[in-house]
């Protein structure tokens, strides 16, 4: 098991942990909120993402370094065919009436 990645922020280290288990590499979560104790930045404390399986490592960092070099791709908002409300593109639904795009 070693460590692939880590972050201050939760959020991102969560995004990064789930495209690495849709991905098909096994991982553990640690210092999920070690952060949060204290509002000094402690990069121990942070919270990590850890690869079970030692033959997948670099195929993890491969993909973390590839979704951190991709340029993020906007999407044109939709009109939905409910309500008629503008939607933003990223959206898969109403954010008004939960209607399917």
């Amino acid at each position: 098991m070693q460590e692939v990645y880590s972050n201050r922020d939760s959020s991102i280290v969560g995004l990064v942990d789930g495209i690495l288990r849709e991905s098909g590499i096994r991982t553990l979560l640690k210092n999920w909120t070690g952060s949060n104790i204290t509002e000094i930045p402690i990069p121990s404390l942070y919270p990590s993402i850890h690869v079970l399986d030692d033959s997948q490592i670099e195929e993890a960092r491969r993909i973390i370094a590839d979704y951190f070099s991709c340029a993020p791709v906007e999407l044109p908002e939709w009109e939905c065919r409910v309500c008629h409300n503008a939607v933003d593109g990223y959206l898969s639904e109403c954010w008004s009436c939960q209607a399917e795009k």
